[in-house]
């Protein structure tokens, strides 16, 4: 596993197939969530909640399930849940736009995706209900603590009526002495239960007095759970800390007759009655006691002991005394749920003012960010008040104040803002238009946004949405358009086939056109060239084709014209007319001739297959196409010889130079005659390449950039794909390809060593350097013949072949 930081979370494989099923089997709504708030993984708790499907969670985003007044504090949460983790309560939107208040635990952890947020998010809104119910409480309080100081005055009036009893009955001197003591630890045991206020204190206590207040190491206390209809388990000792006796059903057993009854429970021999709780823990259970805690009449819990010893029992006012001990007990238990509940719901009161005044502040930060100016006015068009935003106000902000909408705004625009403010404040629903201004000569486009703010006022947000008016248009246009050639793009013209189709009148004519060789420009002279006649194309179609004619680009080298009615009668004169325009600009730009393949198809009276037109024109422009082939890709590659030779350092002989050089190097290396011819072609396009590479960097007088070395050294590549597009040059395309390799594998483009490398590729090698270091550049001199030759055997065994630098030597000296 990697090692990660501190406060965050890591993954192994096991650990995300387990977070997964965890996810799913969650009871609460789990979000994973990238940095930027994209929703990774979701459970069913979160379909359940939101309304959406999984998957439609899974590509939404944060932003889109908070309160739109919350909004702000997104980005903040998720980098305190990065940091060290948060818990906060906020509001989320349901799909049908109900709102509702949700507690969000939230934890940085790391996927094998990358770093993300897991939160668990938890539905509070019973949480907030309880304020209502808090309110009430409080005086249900104050009454139940003046019944509890009257039961505990009654108490004390019981325990003097006993110690009256106690002094009666001096004779019984063993019982009356036991009755004391059992006596005074009621007392005590009253008043420590009147002082205890946490539940699980009260219920623990209850349970510890009652086994001691009767010698036993068996009890329990168990409360009723009406919605499950059971006794609940809360506190035991001994033999009932078994599991068998947590949940038992409120039909069952002697806790069944309790609540049945509302009166105590005996089982004299728990082991044989016939009703008992069928486990082994209990058969050595005998004598079983079970004492009702009530409310009124209503049985709300009970405590139970037991005796394991045959024979042991309690006496009829040792139950009594359970009996009374149990009515404390519930008074106690009372006292200790309703403070419980008091602080319980306090603290949630206090947790919802903290929230509001949370959101309160937020709601004034969110206000506060609104770019926008906003406006107070009244019913009758009055500002009362104003936040200006970023975009400068053309009046005076203290003007505003007092002053109506129709002393600012237009008539036509203050008119519609007071109509609009009357439906706002008459429905309640909010109000938008839009409006035009034209603002220091530039027309403007504004958005007006109206929401009541009180019974006779409302809130105005005025917007400039001149921006995004201008992004629908370009959005639009695109829609429609191909963005590169401005022509309409497939989509539409398949939608406008279709129209066509349906009308079923009149004719139709389609005309195809393919751009020949635009991939060989790709591949040589790069995209942007093949962009370029894309575009010329697109203009030259356009400047043939009347507005009636509908021109699209439906491929990417593919153009179709679409024609219907009067015009069709035309389509013969269009394609002369397009083919004119090509020669045209060929005969102006003859570096990179221009070919087009047409084919033409004509319905000329319905019914219109335009399906079956479109067809016969594509299969018309592939036979033409195919006619073409051949000769489109020669004339391209004569284009780019021409320009070869059209380089300064051809026009200077170079060429020429290079190729006597390698023709007397070949007689001395005693290469074929045959190959004679091949060598010279070699050495005079070897450098075809170069016709696609920028002539910035290709003249640049200093050395080149690390980036600019990149593009230079693409130039074998394309020289390569040149040559084996031109019949004439498929013989030498390798040599091209290879003729920058070093004897020592360090050349370019595939890094080639020693005697891999061509013996043609090596000797130009050797020939163009000598030539380039004895030939005068923008940047240098030339150098003398004799340090050329030392700079030759010098860079032998690491850019030349060692042996043909020793023969080149040789020939030089009387060449």
């Amino acid at each position: 596993m990697v090692p990660s930081d501190d406060n965050v979370n890591m993954w192994d494989c096991k650990d995300v197939v387990l977070y997964r099923n965890l996810i799913k089997q969650a009871r609460h709504i789990i979000l994973v969530i990238s940095t930027d708030g994209k929703i990774i993984e979701t459970n069913q708790a979160a379909v359940n909640a939101y309304g959406y499907s999984m998957n439609e969670l899974r590509s939404m985003n944060i932003y889109e399930l908070r309160s739109p007044d919350t909004l702000s504090q997104v980005d903040d949460q998720i980098e305190m849940a990065q940091q060290t983790g948060i818990v906060f309560r906020t509001f989320h939107i349901r799909r049908n736009g109900e709102r509702f208040p949700v507690e969000v635990n939230s934890q940085q952890v790391r996927l094998p995706e990358g770093e993300a947020v897991f939160s668990i998010i938890r539905d509070i809104t019973g949480a907030v209900v309880l304020e209502t119910v808090l309110r009430e409480s409080e005086e249900k309080y104050s009454v139940l603590n003046e019944e509890l100081t009257a039961a505990y005055e009654e108490l004390l009036a019981s325990e003097e009526e006993l110690r009256q009893q106690f002094d009666e009955l001096l004779a019984r001197e063993v019982i009356i002495s036991r009755q004391n003591v059992i006596l005074t630890s009621l007392h005590d045991i009253a008043v420590g239960l009147m002082h205890q206020v946490d539940l699980d204190d009260v219920l623990a206590m209850i349970v510890a007095s009652a086994t001691q207040l009767i010698g036993t190491p068996d009890g329990f206390i168990s409360l009723v759970d009406e919605a499950a209809g059971v006794f609940d388990r809360k506190v035991a000792v001994g033999t009932f800390t078994q599991d068998v006796t947590k949940r038992v059903k409120v039909t069952e057993g002697l806790l069944g007759r309790v609540y049945s009854t509302g009166k105590i429970a005996i089982a004299k021999d728990y082991n044989t009655w016939e009703h008992r709780l069928q486990h082994p823990a209990f058969d050595e259970t005998h004598y079983f006691v079970i004492i009702p805690l009530r409310r009124g009449i209503k049985v709300i819990g009970a405590f139970g002991l037991a005796f394991s010893e045959r024979g042991r029992s309690l006496a009829e006012h040792e139950v009594v005394l359970l009996q009374r001990f149990g009515d404390l007990a519930a008074i106690a238990l009372d006292n200790a749920t309703l403070v419980s509940s008091y602080k319980k719901e306090l603290q949630e009161r206090w947790q919802a003012e903290e929230a509001l005044r949370t959101s309160q502040a937020s709601n004034q930060a969110l206000i506060n960010a609104i770019p926008d100016p906003m406006f107070i006015i009244k019913r009758d068009g009055t500002f009362i008040d104003y936040k200006a935003g970023r975009e400068p106000l053309l009046i005076s902000q203290d003007w505003f104040l007092g002053k109506t909408i129709f002393d600012v705004f237009p008539a036509e625009i203050a008119a519609k803002m007071l109509q609009s403010v009357e439906l706002v404040l008459a429905s309640g629903d909010i109000q938008n238009f839009e409006y035009q201004l034209t603002v220091h000569g530039q027309v403007e486009q504004y958005e007006v946004r109206i929401i009541g703010s009180s019974e006779d006022e409302a809130l105005v947000i005025n917007r400039n949405i001149t921006d995004r008016k201008r992004l629908e248009e370009r959005l639009e246009f695109l829609s429609l358009h191909d963005a590169l050639t401005k022509v309409y793009n497939r989509p539409f013209f398949e939608e406008q086939m279709k129209r066509i189709q349906l009308l079923d009148e009149g004719a139709a004519g389609i005309i195809i056109c393919d751009v020949d060789g635009l991939k060989m420009v790709n591949d040589t002279l790069g995209h942007t060239m093949g962009d370029n006649i894309l575009q010329v194309v697109a203009g030259i179609l356009t400047s043939c084709c009347s507005s009636s004619e509908l021109i699209a680009r439906i491929g990417g080298d593919e153009f179709a014209i679409l024609l219907h009615g009067p015009s069709v009668k035309g389509i013969t004169n269009c394609c002369q007319r397009i083919q004119e325009r090509i020669d045209f600009y060929n005969a102006q730009n003859p570096t990179v001739p221009i070919s087009l393949s047409m084919g033409v198809a004509v319905c000329g009276q319905p019914p219109l297959d335009i399906d079956s037109l479109l067809k016969q024109a594509d299969d018309s422009m592939y036979r033409e196409k195919l006619h073409r082939q051949k000769s489109t890709r020669s004339a391209i590659v004569k284009a780019l010889m021409k320009a070869l030779e059209a380089r300064d350092y051809i026009t200077e002989g170079h060429g020429d130079r290079l190729q006597d050089l390698i023709e007397a190097f070949a007689v001395v290396v005693e290469l074929p005659e045959t190959s004679i011819a091949d060598l010279r072609l070699f050495a005079r396009f070897h450098d075809i390449g170069k016709v696609g590479i920028p002539d910035s960097i290709l003249f640049k007088p200093d050395r080149l950039t690390a980036e600019e070395w990149v593009v230079m050294r693409q130039h074998c590549e394309i020289g390569y794909r040149i040559a084996v597009s031109a019949p004439d040059l498929v013989p030498i395309a390798d040599w091209i390809l290879k003729h920058q390799e070093w004897w020592n594998g360090q050349g370019y483009p595939l890094g080639l060593a020693g005697e891999d490398i061509p013996i043609e590729c090596r000797m130009l090698s050797i020939v163009d350097a000598y030539d380039a270091m004895t030939s005068d550049r923008p940047y240098r001199k030339a150098m003398s013949k004799e340090a050329a030759i030392t700079e030759l055997f010098s860079c032998a065994g690491r850019q030349f072949d060692p042996d043909l630098v020793a023969k080149f030597g040789v020939i030089i000296q009387t060449f």
